[in-house]
């Protein structure tokens, strides 16, 4: 019974948080489309330049002005899945609260929203962040001895057609139709897959003609107990008796009923098998071959 871009690029790796890959990736993207939210209106102008310092690391770095309050410096990283931002800065530009909740690993204060940010001819409206202390921001800008607040990533270049010229170190970004999904947002329902539950059924592949009950001392016990064996059925014929305990089926273990369920799944009618039982003490070896049936 059953049971119920095209890109020519240079990467330099910085660290992996949580699955967010920080890197520094450089030249021509055109990105894709994707399903989500519509993007709201960037720039009035067709183009934007923006100049950017190149780091010793090989990483872009702007200077923007976040709500009004800045300058900035963000590493821009067309690699990097979120735009975030420091604790430091997304409290000085008035993204977040200073009295925000924060949790102890990374100071991490969650998903907010930036109303403006302008970095050079560039202009984007509401664009959505994620508010954390990056220790790797932190120690390189300490290396660098200039701090860095932050990186644009995913949330802003997928909504323009970006040009890197790194010999003038100056981008041109253009609009384009694009959904920006918020893969942050995204993330758990993507880690958890469908909400459907999942059931697996295990039965027998044939008739045997037993039932087993549930193990007496649990795991310590050496196998399942044969409750009752049908007349003139595989089992019996094999010699099956009830109050048997039933140790293996065709060399697996059988410690408990779904252990029983899934040794006996394996099994087609017609094949002979080994069961190993104990009874009154004393170990015994049959031979069961189940038949076509339910």
């Amino acid at each position: 019974m059953p049971m119920t871009t095209n890109l020519r690029h240079r990467i330099v790796p910085m660290t992996l948080l949580a699955g967010l890959a920080i890197a520094g990736i450089g030249t021509a993207l055109t990105p894709g489309r994707a399903q989500a939210e519509s993007p709201k209106a960037a720039s009035g102008k067709a183009k934007a330049d923006i100049p950017f310092e190149m780091l010793p690391t090989n990483h872009m770095v702007v200077r923007a002005r976040i709500n009004g309050k800045g300058p900035f410096r963000l590493v821009f990283d067309v690699g990097a899945p979120i735009t975030l931002l420091g604790n430091k800065a997304a409290v000085a530009s008035g993204v977040i609260q200073a009295n925000a909740p924060r949790a102890l690993l990374f100071s991490i204060r969650g998903e907010a929203e930036v109303t403006t940010l302008e970095v050079g001819d560039l202009t984007v409206k509401d664009l959505p962040v994620i508010v954390l202390d990056h220790p790797i921001l932190k120690a390189l800008g300490e290396v660098l001895g200039k701090p860095l607040d932050g990186i644009i990533g995913y949330t802003l270049f997928a909504r323009y057609r970006t040009t890197i010229d790194y010999q003038a170190r100056r981008m041109t970004f253009e609009p384009v139709d694009f959904a920006v999904r918020n893969l942050i947002r995204d993330l758990p329902d993507r880690l958890v897959g469908p909400k459907v539950a999942k059931h697996r059924v295990l039965a027998p592949g044939a008739l045997w003609g037993l039932t087993v009950g549930e193990p007496e001392g649990d795991l310590s016990s050496p196998g399942v107990p044969v409750r009752s064996v049908l007349p003139d059925s595989p089992a019996a014929a094999a010699g099956v008796r009830p109050g048997d305990v039933l140790t293996t089926v065709d060399g697996r273990w059988t410690t408990s009923i779904n252990d029983t369920y899934a040794a006996a799944a394996t099994v087609a009618p017609g094949q002979s098998v080994p069961v190993v039982v104990l009874r009154d003490g004393q170990e015994l070896t049959l031979m069961i071959q189940p038949v076509e049936g339910f």
